[in-house]
């Protein structure tokens, strides 16, 4: 949606308050004349005539006019029409004062000024000239036809009375002029406000957040929205100049505007665009036009600029727009990542799997610690005599809609939300406090290790935290085991050797978790203060039937052992697993060969038993 096709905001602006003003004027006039028609009959009872038929009537007319003015205020009526219409009130002006002619209309010629005044209301010359120039040519009438020694009234009263509603008339248009001048003055800074806030200047297209609004009124479920963005084209900008570049986006906007006329057309950003189509379009076939009408050779002064584009496309579900354009972004990077001049579109799947994404996120906010998680304890045992010798502390979500959730799904949303953080904490005291307990029981000393996020290494204070918790629960600090994985390799790998370091420096032992998988290099694993190392479950599976994998586990035994480490091997299910690794050298055996995750209860008769 171009600037140009839309209708003028300030007209809109103008236009709106024009008919506040008009609804409000007609409730000012219903008010006036409903009152006026009551004191008309109460005054008419009290004369010495009493109330007449005729008076009825005339209160009746007074209050119906009153009435219909209402009505035509709250009207759909032209602006062009509405003021004469509504100014035929003030015909009521001649009508109120002609009874009192006799007496030169001593006490209601004050009528005139109150339509005047209402007449201001509405800031407009038409209705102000009707009610002037009624008023004067009732007073006018009433001077020259009071009969001759019944007016109290000198030719001077009349013409000061005339005087007044010309002065109130002059007033009222300097008002006038006045708040009109601020009026649109205000509105066309509100105006430009609006443009910077909704359309691109580059383009002259609505932007994201226009296309946002403007999709949520109109969409429907099935509705596919697009997001296009050019290849490369930051390789125009480099060649070109900055200047093309945006010229080549102009061009590129206006062409799809043409094109898709009946779509919702927005600059999104950079060199992406945003299309909304209406759910009766073929997503293939709305993107091969798409690309076609982008691959057309854009020409700018005698430079011929070829570009093409990836789309991702997405469906509206129900969810609010910026989801469904999250879900268009999700199928952009797949175009992008596949090859580019092409189109990917999000299916079900995927927008169902960030739609639970999303209400997990919104649900870790809401969680309490010690109602939604709990910690469960995987025993490590002793490769050749399977004793237990140490357990690591696995954190559980019992999620009130969707039950257990995996931590393959949920720790990651609690990183990106920061929750982690908070989650990390409580699973190592919970960890520390129930091995304290198994120490004042009497049980032999096992090591708890405990997984720790890049994020939560990340933090200043993170050695202060462990070692608080480690004197609150009275836990020996040689006994704690702190395991990360390989993405501490590049992820502030300087700060986190030196947090890892001071931990080490207090006697907390620290572990790598699926070693091999990763970002691995071995001058930072020498740098790193490391204790153990731990082979992920997927080498181990795999030595037995490869002989490369199988090379692989023997290799990192090896090197554990020249770096006078321990070497656990995780996800141990079979006998001949456990019996290789043992034949390899490893140390330690983690698995359901051996044990599952339990809750500490189980694990305490295990220890009894393994004493």
């Amino acid at each position: 949606m171009k600037a140009h096709d839309r209708p003028s905001s300030a007209n809109l602006h103008y236009h709106r308050e024009v008919k506040a003003n008009y609804r409000l004027f007609g409730m000012i006039i219903f008010v006036l004349t409903s009152c006026g028609s009551a004191l008309y009959v109460f005054s008419s009872a009290l004369s010495r005539s009493g109330l007449e038929w005729s008076d009825g009537w005339r209160a009746g007319l007074i209050f119906i006019v009153g009435l219909v003015q209402l009505l035509i205020g709250k009207s759909n009526l032209s602006d062009q029409l509405k003021p004469h219409v509504m100014s035929s009130v003030f015909l009521l002006i001649p009508f109120i004062n002609y009874p009192y002619i006799e007496s030169g209309a001593q006490t209601v010629w004050a009528a005139s000024l109150l339509f005047l005044l209402t007449s201001l209301v509405v800031i407009n010359r038409t209705m102000l000239l009707y009610a002037t120039g009624i008023s004067i040519l009732s007073l006018l009438y009433i001077w020259l036809e009071a009969p001759a020694g019944t007016s109290v009234f000198t030719a001077t009263d009349h013409i000061a009375r005339i005087g007044l509603i010309l002065i109130a008339t002059l007033i009222s248009l300097l008002i006038h002029t006045q708040y009109v001048t601020r009026l649109e003055r205000n509105i066309d800074y509100l105006t430009r406000l609006k443009e910077q806030a909704f359309f691109d200047p580059v383009t002259e297209l609505a932007n994201r957040s226009f296309f946002v609004i403007e999709t949520e009124k109109r969409a429907t479920s099935g509705d596919l929205i697009c997001l296009i963005d050019l290849d490369d084209f930051k390789t125009v900008n480099d060649a070109f100049g900055y200047r093309t570049g945006d010229r080549a986006l102009h061009v590129i906007g206006s062409r799809l505007m043409t094109r898709f006329s009946d779509c919702i057309v927005a600059k999104a950003s950079g060199s992406a665009f945003l299309l909304h189509a209406d759910a009766h379009h073929s997503a293939q076939g709305l993107c091969d036009e798409i690309l076609s009408s982008i691959s057309e050779r854009v020409q700018i002064d005698f430079k011929q600029i070829n570009l093409t584009a990836s789309i991702g496309v997405s469906f509206v579900n129900g969810e609010s727009i910026d989801h469904v354009i999250n879900d268009a972004e999700i199928a952009l990077f797949t175009a992008k990542s596949n090859r580019k001049n092409t189109f990917a579109i999000t299916d079900q799947a995927t927008q169902n799997e960030r739609k639970r994404a999303m209400q997990l996120t919104r649900d870790l906010y809401d969680a309490e610690l010690d109602r939604d998680f709990f910690v469960l304890f995987q025993p490590q045992v002793e490769a050749s005599s399977h004793r237990i010798t140490g357990a690591e502390a696995l954190v559980r979500w019992n999620h009130p809609k969707y039950g257990l959730i995996s931590p393959l799904e949920f720790i990651p949303l609690a990183e990106r939300t920061r929750f982690i953080e908070t989650l990390g904490g409580w699973v190592m005291r919970k960890a520390c406090l129930q091995g304290k307990h198994w120490l004042e029981h009497g049980r032999k000393p096992i090591t708890i290790a405990v997984n720790v996020s890049p994020w939560q290494l990340r933090q200043p204070d993170f050695t202060e935290k462990v070692l608080e918790i480690l004197t609150d629960t009275g836990f020996p600090p040689q006994l704690l085991e702190i395991e990360m994985t390989e993405h501490i390799f590049v992820e502030g790998t300087m700060q986190i050797i030196d947090t890892l370091n001071e931990l080490h420096r207090h006697g907390i032992r620290i572990a790598l978790d699926d070693f091999g998988t990763g970002f691995s290099s071995m001058q930072t694993l020498v740098k790193l203060p490391f204790d153990q190392l731990k082979i992920p479950k997927e080498i181990v599976q795999e030595a037995i039937d490869s002989e490369e994998k199988r090379a692989i586990v023997e290799m990192i035994i090896q090197l554990g052992k020249r770096l006078d480490m321990t070497i656990v091997a995780e996800g141990v299910e079979m006998t001949a697993e456990a019996e290789l690794l043992q034949q390899l050298g490893c140390h330690t055996l983690q698995g359901y060969l051996f044990h599952k995750p339990l809750e500490a209860l189980y694990i305490e008769p295990l220890l009894d038993r393994h004493a």
